[in-house]
């Protein structure tokens, strides 16, 4: 069967080429995708996910230990450029009294791109733990502080995500 439209003739096996390059194309671009997919993200954001798994009941006891000192942290990032910003910690114990006496570490990481991590020290500045930070790029960060001191052997441990504009 054929139809006839302005001159050309619509027959079977033009069908069946549309439809070949139409699937083709499908067939392509899926190919480009998973390409494109495999080769910018393994999947893993863990080295060891297995163990840590098996840790688990090892983190909710220190959260638990860390939650019994009652400390009140307050955290904020103030962006003061495209890529700069200033990290404030301000953290007081169970009765409201501001702690100083602390060693402060920010690790910073991005949650799916390797090699961009950095640590930096925090220093207390009469009032709070600050310290200025330069990233490599805008986007998500995951921020992890560590203080440690104040009586305890074991740090106290703050996690926060921010996004950089």
């Amino acid at each position: 069967m054929s139809v006839q439209t302005e001159g050309k003739q619509l027959t079977g096996r033009h069908v069946a080429l549309m439809l070949a390059a139409f699937f083709g194309l499908m067939f392509a671009v899926n190919g480009a995708f998973v390409y494109f997919a495999l080769g910018s993200f393994s999947g893993l954001s863990e080295t060891d996910a297995y163990k840590r798994g098996l840790a688990y009941n090892e983190e909710i006891d220190h959260k638990a230990r860390q939650n019994a000192r009652g400390w009140q942290p307050a955290f904020s990032f103030e962006q003061t450029g495209a890529t700069k910003g200033r990290l404030v910690l301000d953290i007081r114990d169970a009765n409201g009294v501001a702690l100083h006496d602390l060693d402060v570490e920010a690790i910073i990481r991005r949650p799916v791109i390797d090699g961009t991590d950095q640590t930096v020290a925090l220093r207390y500045d009469g009032s709070k733990f600050t310290a200025e930070i330069t990233l490599t790029a805008p986007g998500q960060w995951d921020i992890s502080l560590l203080a440690t001191g104040g009586g305890y052997d074991e740090p106290y441990r703050l996690d926060k995500r921010i996004w950089v504009k």
